[in-house]
């Protein structure tokens, strides 16, 4: 989720804490704890500094790695219980970290909701994990949140109130979770049983899905509409065999990108005396562009002289963007 979204659990998983007799009873541990949960729930994307200190690639390359993995659930935990204990009086370092690991969980397991996923499971698998079921902003959980807030600045029970908006935010990512099993369900049904790969990638909006699948010899992309789908790129692998493309793949920025690329593809474009390619991860659509991309710039020799990677929108991915392949869903 979104760095917004993590604050306001940190902030609201502290007004949960209520419940717990020990805070209630100790002004103290209550401000000791709503520290701890409101870093808590922010720790494992602390791998910013990666992007500060190394680039927008390494941070790429590692971001939602090593930071989420199991090892890291604790020593986050730790080091924020220790980071806090010195500074409060009288309180319990074991209620401390405890509210404090609550707030790590609960951020890698609503991270594990979106189309970004997590290697959460690090050491035991080195996958990425993705349930494919909500936005990176979801306004739901938002509005959840600052419900619940409004009430408890009204006066009313905090704990009451957070376990009331926690319950109905549970419900609600297992409806998106079941949602996007039925549109990826719906979307392989209206291709061919060649197609291995079907995926469903939540926007913004409920009822719009962004869909893709893979075969041996095509990614293809569409949307989910309100209960429609609708197929509209289509992109050949054999058209992946360029010079250009097979050069590109040795740029560090390329080879960053590819880690966190599910479904990558890429084309080549030919810019007077010198090259571009464009990989991008067709997961990622909006209207003709694909945003999440590694571009790189090659001499006419098909040496690099430049690349960067990230969410680019400043360039559109192509200069006539591709029609569906009407064979291409049957193949």
């Amino acid at each position: 989720m979104d760095t917004s979204t993590h604050i306001a659990m940190g902030f609201g998983l502290a007004g949960l804490a209520s419940l717990d007799p020990a805070v209630s009873g100790n002004p103290a541990l209550a401000q000791a704890i709503m520290a701890g949960t409101v870093l808590g729930s922010n720790a494992p994307d602390f791998d910013y500094a990666i992007k500060l200190a190394k680039g927008e690639g390494t941070y790429l390359r590692h971001h939602r790695n090593l930071s989420h993995s199991v090892p890291f659930w604790f020593i986050w935990a730790v080091l924020l219980t220790a980071g806090i204990y010195p500074f409060f009086q009288g309180i319990s370092a074991a209620h401390l970290f405890g509210w404090t690991l609550a707030a790590v969980l609960i951020h890698v397991f609503t991270d594990l909701f979106n189309s970004y996923g997590t290697k959460a499971g690090r050491p035991f698998t080195g996958k990425w994990i993705t349930l494919d079921a909500i936005y990176i902003f979801d306004p739901f959980i938002m509005l959840l949140h600052a419900a619940g807030f409004i009430l408890w600045a009204s006066g009313l029970p905090s704990g009451i109130i957070f376990a009331a908006v926690y319950s109905v935010m549970l419900l609600y990512m297992a409806a998106r979770a079941a949602a996007s099993a039925r549109v990826r369900a719906k979307a392989a049904s209206s291709i061919s049983p060649g197609y291995r790969k079907v995926k469903a990638i939540p926007t913004i909006r409920w009822g719009i899905w962004n869909v893709c699948a893979e075969s041996d010899q095509y990614f293809i992309t569409g949307e989910y509409r309100h209960g429609r789908i609708e197929w509209v790129h289509s992109f050949s692998k054999q058209a992946m065999d360029d010079p250009a493309i097979t050069a590109s793949r040795f740029d560090e920025n390329v080879q960053h990108f590819l880690v966190n690329a599910e479904m990558a593809y890429a084309c080549s474009f030919r810019r007077q005396n010198k090259y571009e390619v464009r990989w991008f991860d067709v997961r990622y659509r909006t209207k003709n562009h694909y945003p999440f991309m590694a571009v790189v710039q090659l001499d006419e020799k098909m040496k690099i002289s430049s690349s960067e990677t990230g969410w680019i929108h400043r360039v559109n991915t192509f200069d006539q963007p591709p029609q569906m392949n009407e064979s291409a869903a049957s193949q």
